[in-house]
């Protein structure tokens, strides 16, 4: 069993850039890309490294999930416990956010979702994995929850074998790892899927994250000034590498980067700040897209302006951290006292 350690600020640090930069991309997302007057009030930055925001920032997700996980449950021999906890972390939370947007939806169209689609498929809903099959062309019930969802609870599900194939043999893992990455880019090349959806696609950056933890490995400025270079570089001379391998690399090489500035930047206050966002990133990840289309369908995106829009993001921004807070302790309160209840290791 393992024993609570200390919170690393690398990892809140980067998730709560990656959750803001998560949020900004579906914020801009609103905005229609092909109309000049309307991309000119997006916010931020489209792109990072010659990718998208949004890639950029789920990459940073994956490779500092594989790290938190490797960090707390290195020394974890007792897997029953491991899936409980991820259980209880991932799908109570899931369904109370799904069920009440399904209650709004129901009650303010007067007609059920997923008209036409087999009920059987609800199932997918449940376990979690509407959202991946979905973005890949698979008509479910999907409200919430996005891809992310599907693909990171299939990493959990395989983590304690990634654990015990690193611990084993490092290198063979890391070539098991690649020789997967390569064989799901061939799959999605013949077969019309996502392939930045894929788990197999995804399998460095969950593996490079869990190494990087194994091996208390450390981003010096040497090190984060090559990664960016290579960022930089790969932004100025736009490779033409499929988009998906770009994101391999370069959210690697922005995690290392960004493990070097948080060395920099910490103080209490910006910990205090990454901690929280860190600590609601999930409730967020699961509202925030909801929020962001109800709201901004009620704005003529037309004419605002870029200091509105701006303005815009800050009012969303509350109420995606109101909603957020009251999920995540509504749920806190819940899973509580089901767990007093039925004895079961939260």
């Amino acid at each position: 069993m393992n024993t609570r350690k200390e919170r690393l600020f690398y990892l809140d640090f980067i998730r709560a850039i990656a959750a803001v930069s998560i949020v900004i991309t579906h914020f801009n997302a609103r905005y229609s890309a092909h109309i000049p007057e309307i991309k000119g009030r997006m916010i931020g930055l489209e792109k990072i490294g010659n990718i998208g925001s949004g890639e950029w920032g789920v990459s940073l997700f994956f490779i500092i999930s594989g790290a938190a996980l490797m960090y707390v449950y290195e020394k974890e021999n007792d897997w029953k416990r491991f899936y409980q906890k991820r259980f209880m972390s991932i799908y109570p939370m899931f369904w109370m956010a799904y069920s009440a947007v399904l209650a709004v939806y129901v009650l303010k169209n007067r007609t059920m979702i997923g008209d036409g689609i087999p009920k059987w498929r609800f199932l997918f809903t449940i376990l979690g994995f509407d959202g991946l099959l979905s973005v890949n062309g698979y008509a479910t019930f999907y409200l919430l929850g996005e891809w992310f969802l599907g693909a990171i609870i299939l990493l959990y599900i395989i983590f304690p074998v990634l654990k015990k194939a690193i611990n084993t043999n490092l290198w063979g893992a890391v070539a098991l790892a690649v020789a997967g990455y390569i064989i799901g880019l061939v799959i999605c090349s013949k077969i019309a899927l996502v392939p930045a959806t894929i788990l197999l696609v995804r399998l460095p950056e969950f593996v490079f994250g869990m190494i990087f933890v194994k091996l208390n490995w450390r981003a010096d400025w040497k090190i984060s000034i090559l990664a960016l270079i290579l960022i930089i570089a790969n932004m100025i001379f736009k490779p033409e590498i499929p988009a998906s391998i770009q994101t391999t690399y370069i959210g690697i090489s922005s995690f290392l980067v960004l493990v070097f500035v948080s060395a920099l930047v910490k103080n209490k206050g910006i910990k205090k700040i990454c901690e929280g966002i860190s600590k609601y990133s999930y409730a967020v990840f699961l509202v925030h897209h909801i929020i962001i289309i109800n709201v901004m369908n009620f704005v003529d995106l037309t004419k605002v302006t870029l200091l509105q829009s701006y303005l815009l993001f800050v009012v969303i921004g509350c109420m995606i951290a109101v909603v957020a807070g009251g999920l995540y302790k509504i749920n806190r309160i819940l899973v509580r006292k089901a767990c007093t209840i039925f004895k079961t290791v939260v």
